[in-house]
């Protein structure tokens, strides 16, 4: 009895972390705005992308949100039912019921037992991180396993969910939903485990987490702007406040920008055309951050003969 009692809080430990991890994970990897009420009289970034009878619609994503988003404007949600297929960065919500790939997920995320993340990054970062802990009042035990990378986005989830978001209410986990509700096909672009996998390959993981830590304090002046932007659907203004603006501002952020946005477009764009000869009508949801200025999704799409235009 007591074995399986322990086998059970293992299992709820389990799922648990991986919760965290996952929602973690979405919100350094996506675009992270917040709006207020009237969610249905905003534009958003809906773009087209259509070749020889074949349409993809490309939604800008916001991946942490909350319920007055809701309802999305009409012509979303209509693009989204013309479509035969839903295609996402990764399933989150598959994720959620497979305890092997939450396990991995696990030990992508941490540190093998005996070594931990003060040993691997310089002490005036630890530090800091310290500090930060200390005003959110969380234990220091909950970060020193965690990996470099994963530490920087569950601090900056954490953040975000102290301004009033959600991941659960997400747009990707909007239609998600709403595709494992009706059987619709779901493709992905990634994965989860190819997500977590890029991050822990960056090289100097310790300057992001400090430049992370460093960031934290321009949260509430950022997320208005983004806000705006999002809502009226401004791509040149995206672009500026999510890429442009942050390399002018750190530069030494080039290899992260690099890895999150230039490399996974090029290849997010090849998916979506293999897709694309599949199906017919696609819709794909990615973290607007993919979808504006050169060597975006968009960019490479046009390239690849596709019609680009901006619903």
């Amino acid at each position: 009895m007591a074995t399986q009692t322990r086998k059970t809080h293992a299992r709820r430990h389990t799922q648990a972390m991986t919760d965290w991890f996952t929602r973690a994970l979405q919100a350094l990897l996506l675009l992270l705005v917040f709006c207020q009420a009237q969610a249905a009289n905003d534009k958003g970034l809906l773009l087209e992308a259509s070749k020889e009878g074949r349409t993809v619609y490309l939604l800008g994503s916001i991946h942490l949100a909350d319920k007055s988003f809701y309802p999305l404007r009409p012509a979303i949600e209509e693009a989204y039912k013309d479509s035969q297929a839903l295609v996402v960065e990764a399933d989150v919500i598959a994720m959620e019921s497979d305890l092997a790939l939450q396990q991995q997920v696990m030990l992508e995320s941490l540190y093998p037992p005996g070594q931990k993340l003060k040993d691997h990054i310089p002490e005036d970062v630890y530090r800091q991180l310290q500090d930060w802990l200390h005003k959110r009042q969380l234990p220091e035990e909950h970060f020193n396993r965690l990996r470099p990378a994963i530490a920087m986005i569950t601090l900056s989830l954490i953040e975000m969910q102290a301004r009033g978001l959600d991941p659960k209410a997400g747009i990707d986990r909007h239609f998600l939903n709403q595709a494992h509700r009706n059987d619709k096909t779901t493709l992905e672009l990634e994965s989860v485990l190819g997500q977590l996998r890029m991050l822990n390959s960056l090289e100097r993981p310790e300057l992001y987490l400090q430049q992370t830590l460093a960031q934290l304090g321009e949260m509430d002046s950022f997320v208005p702007r983004m806000t705006e932007a999002w809502k009226s659907g401004d791509q040149s203004r995206l672009h500026e406040l999510v890429i442009k603006e942050s390399l002018q501002q750190y530069p030494e952020l080039a290899q992260l920008f690099d890895l999150l946005f230039y490399q996974r477009n090029v290849e997010m764009a090849e998916k979506i055309r293999h897709f694309s000869r599949q199906h017919k009508k696609l819709f794909v949801v990615v973290g607007a951050g993919h979808l504006v200025g050169e060597k975006s999704v968009p960019y490479y799409l046009q390239a690849a003969g596709f019609d680009i235009k901006q619903i």
